[in-house]
């Protein structure tokens, strides 16, 4: 049944919606979080989850790049908090490898290892037999790799789960099935949400829904309006599979340039992703998972040996700078906005929670400036 009133309506239940409400469920804010579908049922529960902003997050972007190493070193506690709390994330700090297969690639990781190296991180060139030693069954073909060992992985799906099983234990509503209608308004100021079981009236509501934040219509029908600033958040389809080779379980994700293979706890390996822009649809498709296993088997060609056991597709949510929207929307009251992280949603989403919070909590949007939609 749904609460009546809430301090705080998250609007998605992903990964971001459920990082924010367990932030505000450790001070104690009431926090309610509705999603149309299932928890963790969109990009976050399809994602690879490797950890790894060196190789995700472009340096040059300072705002991004802050978030995304504050995030690196939140994942190995926040991990111990929630499976404490009960539901393990299959968080592992296993480090990360890239391989290099041309002669340009090994120039590219190269060039990026100059900087990396200097952030204290232990980053590492291998060469061809320290790589074979590391991954025995790599492709001989390779020429070299480069190692981040604080970097890592987490299972999206398992991660979305722990965050609602530790939060709820504190106190915050979860109702999944639970589609938002429309918000409440009083002029300029947002209280509240509808849906078709009832309205809950809430002090404040945050949109993280993922690329259904970019409808404005949906959400502010004034948005519409050339004047008025929209959401510019779009909708990029990816796919992802899941194989199974009897005792083949790489150290870690190994990402070549095409694509990924992550192990998991299960025994399986998840390979990912593909790209596609402008869809909506989460169906896998014979062109993905053809792409997908041609990436596997660049690194590892035992894997055309390999059981397929199923294939996932999810929508992210991109914006046109490759940064998330964060913080208040402009104009509006007790209305914010927390989307468009594309494919580094699991990666960023601690650190971005722990930006969220601390706004809605003592209402300073000066951290989140960089991130505002007023940028566009």
């Amino acid at each position: 049944m749904l609460p009546k009133t809430a301090d705080v309506v998250i609007i998605g239940g992903g990964v971001v919606g459920c990082s924010i409400a367990y932030q505000l469920a450790k001070q104690g804010v009431q926090c309610t979080v509705l999603e149309r579908s299932r928890f963790g049922g969109g990009a976050s529960g399809a994602a690879a989850g490797v950890i790894s902003p060196l190789w995700h997050v472009d340096p040059a972007v300072e705002p991004m790049w802050r978030l995304g190493m504050r995030s690196l070193e939140l994942f190995p506690p926040l991990a111990a908090e929630l499976s404490a709390a009960g539901i393990d994330p299959e968080f592992r700090q296993t480090g990360v490898l890239k391989l290099a297969f041309t002669e340009d690639q090994v120039d590219d990781l190269r060039r990026n290892l100059v900087w990396q190296s200097e952030l204290g991180l232990d980053v590492a060139w291998l060469d061809p037999a320290q790589v074979a030693q590391r991954e025995p069954e790599v492709r001989p073909a390779v020429l070299g790799g480069v190692f981040s060992p604080r970097e890592g992985y987490v299972r999206g799906q398992r991660l979305v789960d722990s965050l609602v099983h530790a939060a709820g234990r504190l106190g915050a509503q979860f109702h999944q099935g639970t589609e938002v209608l429309g918000l409440r308004r009083r002029g300029r100021r947002v209280t509240g949400v509808d849906t078709p079981a009832g309205g809950i009236d809430a002090g404040q509501v945050v949109l993280a829904a993922g690329p259904w934040s970019g409808i404005p219509a949906r959400w502010l029908p004034e948005a519409q309006d050339p004047d008025s600033p929209a959401i510019p958040v779009r909708p990029v389809k990816g796919e992802r599979i899941l194989l199974r080779k009897p005792g083949f379980l790489p150290r870690s994700p190994v990402r070549n340039f095409e694509g990924y293979v992550v192990p998991r706890l299960d025994g399986t390996v998840l390979v990912a992703a593909t790209r596609e822009e402008g869809r909506f649809d989460e169906l896998v498709t014979a062109g993905g998972v053809s792409q997908l296993i041609a990436a596997a088997t660049l690194s590892f060609p035992s894997l055309a040996d390999a059981e397929f056991i199923s294939g996932r597709a999810g929508v992210r949510p991109a914006t046109p700078d490759g940064m998330p929207v964060l913080g208040p929307m402009p104009e509006i009251e007790g209305f914010s906005i927390a989307a468009g992280h594309d494919a580094v949603g699991v990666m960023l989403s601690p650190g971005t929670a722990e930006l969220m919070a601390q706004y809605l909590l003592d209402g300073n949007a000066a951290p989140l400036e960089p991130f505002s939609l007023s940028r566009f």
